[in-house]
């Protein structure tokens, strides 16, 4: 018969069985906890999860199997959670679908890989907004932008680009239109007692610009205007500020006037909120400053964040803005470099014969009348004086010390501090003891309090600077130096002190580095006492066993040495940001009402416009109206040729002036270039004012510097770039009559690329070179140089 057929065959074979697994699930679970060990933890723990399945009973198992679980899903998920932050999106969500693959159900996980699949479009929305912005597409670019912050708020590329759409954006809503981009050529006006209106009407039939009145303004108004050679929007100003009406530029093309009233200001006048996070001044002072300078009459002030906010017109905030680049300067601040040095010495000699300055001669007690050492007896009868004699009166006779004492001594105090403090504010230097002073306070109940005071004792000082724009420090110093002397018991058995002082006061003016020494703060003491016996002390030689000298000598002197050292000091702002038009009083302008005479283009030629149909003729203007109105005869520009590499050259100018552009003709978006005007002259140059143009929306100037046409001598130069309008105004001339001539370079000016898109020029228009005595032959101009931005 089989053994498995009987019933203890069946046990042995069940036993069996049981000991394979369980030798199965033992192997299983040191595999796991290995593999647990080298960072395998999906296999890790599909290892563990076998085991605890072949030995459900082993509790063992099955407790290493969910611990070992929950470590691998926190280790996984931070592994994940690192490669996603360092953009490793791949590696990332291998760690998220390790989780999965042993926990279906791990929440964060399926969350990970949610996440990674947003960023994945976030990414792809974020590429496809950075070539709509290329394109010039902004409002597309945002709507991508969009999506992608909906999908990733966090995503940083897309933050940045939103950043950079909405800097864009915000230039061109600030940049207030302008009517010389429609019409740039001079202009004549001649109108006597005519009609306003009629004077618009001729500009706009002569320009195509756009003029719109509001309904308050008077249609009988007339003026009288005669302009030579003038542009065209400061002679609409000039017009309209003789006439009490003001304009609002809609556009390049549009112009609405209306009468300059309140009333009719704060209706059109755009007001534009602007906030000054201010870094140096305070904002209550800066407030102070904008209501004294702009009589402004409402400016917020936050002082938890020195923060102003405005709401004022473009041009009130622009000048704001300028008034706080003044005030708004890093302080100046100082490295002191002090050193203090106190020498005291001291001599003491206590040599000679101290004797009793007494000798007392008294009657013996009864008791002690055979005693000749025994002091003098209290008292006694007047009947016993009859019997006073040798035996009955005693003497004390004086006592010798013999003094062998000298004492010297010498102590050195040094102190080398080094401490930075801010311009106008004190910088305190202490080295010593605070010594207490104890005052006792009694009442007439008897109670008695002890307050504790402490008094500084040492050396002290204080050092307040004061920086000038020179680079010069003025220095106000106190310096004292005190010291315990000795103690005093007072009559109520309180303990005083008396403190001996030295103290020195001034102010100085040093330069940067400078060292400045103060010295002679001296104490010398000599003391000398003696204790003789008269006649026998005062004995040639002798005296001296007679006689005690003590001799006390004491010496003390103070150096300080103070060295500033300039950290920082004010820098100013540039000679052309420290003065600017302000307007008149009734109204705040960027700049005065003026008229410009326009001999040539500011800019390159438009393209002609299509004639206008013709249109009906006007009402016969009144005997007494003359009106005529004409663009201005211009000089037509040789024509410069395109771009080099290098440089432009131009051609030989009168008197033999010879000016060219020299720089790259192609550049990139963001990326500054740099410019130079050279010159080359064979007549002295003394000086050389300059008019230049380019493209505010597409180009940035960065810097206009000086050249090195004049060599090393001290050259009085300004410039003033003016972003709005896209000119630059330049004034240089040499101290030397004599003038230069030769070859250099007059300017060098670099620019940054904004937009993409058609070449762009940088203009020189205007120029009044002056020589030696006399002026010197204008050049021809315009002369320009063509740059291409390059995406």
């Amino acid at each position: 018969m089989p053994i498995f057929t009987t019933a203890p065959g069946r046990t042995l074979i069940l036993l069996v069985l049981l000991g394979l697994g369980g030798c199965a699930a033992d192997r299983h679970h040191r595999a796991g906890l290995s593999a647990m060990a080298d960072g395998q933890y999906a296999e890790a723990i599909r290892e563990l999860q076998q085991a605890a399945e072949l030995e459900p009973r082993d509790t063992r198992f099955r407790a290493d199997w969910l611990q070992q679980r929950e470590t691998a899903v926190r280790q996984l998920l931070s592994r994940a959670e690192t490669a996603l932050a360092a953009g490793r999106e791949a590696e990332a969500e291998q760690h998220y679908r390790a989780i999965l693959s042993f926990d279906r159900d791990n929440a964060r996980a399926k969350a990970g890989l949610v996440q990674l699949t947003r960023l994945a479009q976030a990414v792809d929305a974020t590429g496809r907004a950075r070539t709509a912005l290329q394109q010039g597409d902004s409002e597309q670019a945002a709507q991508w932008l969009a999506r992608a912050l909906a999908d990733n708020p966090n995503h940083a590329e897309a933050k940045a680009l939103r950043r950079e759409i909405e800097t864009l954006q915000a230039k061109d809503l600030l940049s207030a239109p302008s009517l010389g981009a429609m019409y740039q050529k001079p202009i004549n006006l001649e109108f006597r007692d005519a009609s306003l209106k009629m004077v618009f009407e001729a500009l706009s039939r002569t320009t195509g610009i756009n003029f719109i009145f509001d309904r308050e303004v008077r249609g009988d108004q007339r003026t009288t205007v005669f302009l030579k050679q003038t542009g065209l929007e400061d002679a609409i100003d000039v017009i309209l500020t003789t006439n009490q009406l003001d304009k609002k530029i809609l556009n390049s093309g549009s112009v609405l006037i209306y009468p300059n009233t309140g009333g009719k200001s704060r209706e059109y006048q755009d007001l534009l909120v602007k906030a000054f996070y201010l870094a140096n001044s305070e904002a209550k002072q800066t407030a102070n400053l904008l209501k004294t300078v702009l009589k402004l009459k409402e400016v917020y002030v936050d002082d938890k964040l020195n923060m102003l906010i405005l709401r004022e017109t473009p041009d009130t905030i622009a000048l704001a803005e300028k008034l706080i680049a003044l005030q708004d300067l890093d302080e100046p601040e100082v490295m002191l470099e002090v050193e203090v040095l106190e020498v005291k010495r001291s001599r003491l000699l206590d040599l000679g014969v101290k004797l009793t300055d007494q000798l007392t001669v008294a009657p013996l007690t009864n008791n002690a009348s055979n005693s000749t050492t025994n002091a003098a007896s209290p008292s006694f009868k007047l009947s016993e004086l009859r019997n006073l004699n040798a035996s009955k009166l005693g003497i004390t006779l004086p006592s010798a010390t013999v003094t062998f004492h000298q004492e010297d001594g010498d102590a050195k105090l040094l102190a080398n501090p080094r401490i930075r403090v801010r311009d106008r504010e004190k910088a305190k230097i202490l080295i010593g003891d605070k010594v207490p002073i104890v005052t006792t306070t009694s009442t007439s109940t008897g109670f008695n309090s002890e307050n504790i005071q402490y008094m500084d004792v040492g050396l002290k000082l204080e050092v307040e600077p004061d920086v000038h724009l020179r680079d010069e420090i003025g220095l106000k110093v106190a310096l004292e130096v005190s010291s315990l002397v000795g103690a005093v018991k007072t009559t109520n058995g309180s303990q005083a002190y008396q403190i001996g002082t030295r103290s020195a006061n001034s102010v100085l003016r040093l330069k940067d580095g400078e060292t400045q020494v103060l010295a002679g703060l001296i104490s010398d003491e000599d003391r000398s006492s003696a204790n003789r016996i008269p006649l026998l002390g005062d004995l040639p030689l002798l005296g001296r066993l007679f006689s005690s000298q003590k001799d006390d000598k004491q010496k003390t002197e103070i150096v300080l040495s103070i060295t500033p050292r300039l950290i920082r000091n004010l820098q100013r702002q540039s000679p052309a940001a420290e003065s600017f038009w302000s307007g008149t009083e009734a109204s705040l302008r960027l700049k005065p009402l003026q008229l410009r005479n326009l001999e040539t283009p500011v800019a390159a030629p438009k393209p002609a416009l299509p004639a206008p149909a013709p249109a009906p003729a006007p009402a016969p203007a009144p005997a007494t109206s003359e009106a005529a109105v004409t663009p201005a005869a211009t000089p037509v520009p040789t024509p410069v040729p395109a771009a080099a590499a290098t440089e432009t050259a131009a051609a030989e100018q009168p008197g033999g002036l010879r000016l060219r552009w020299q720089g790259p003709a192609q550049a990139k978006v963001g990326e500054t270039v740099q410019l130079r005007l050279l010159l080359d002259s064979a007549d002295p140059v003394r000086a050389a004012p300059m008019q230049l143009i380019f493209d505010p929306n597409r180009v940035e100037v960065v810097s206009v510097r000086l050249g090195d046409f004049f060599g090393k001598t001290s050259v009085s130069f300004n410039q003033l770039v003016d972003a709005g309008s896209g000119r630059i105004a330049v004034g240089l001339a040499s101290p030397s009559r004599a003038g230069t001539s030769g070859q250099g370079s007059l300017l060098l000016i670099e620019v940054k690329p904004l937009l993409a898109g058609p070449p762009v020029e940088i203009g020189l228009v205007g120029m009044s070179p002056v020589g030696s005595g006399a002026a010197l032959p204008r050049p021809a101009l315009p002369l320009r140089h063509t740059l291409t931005i390059a995406p």
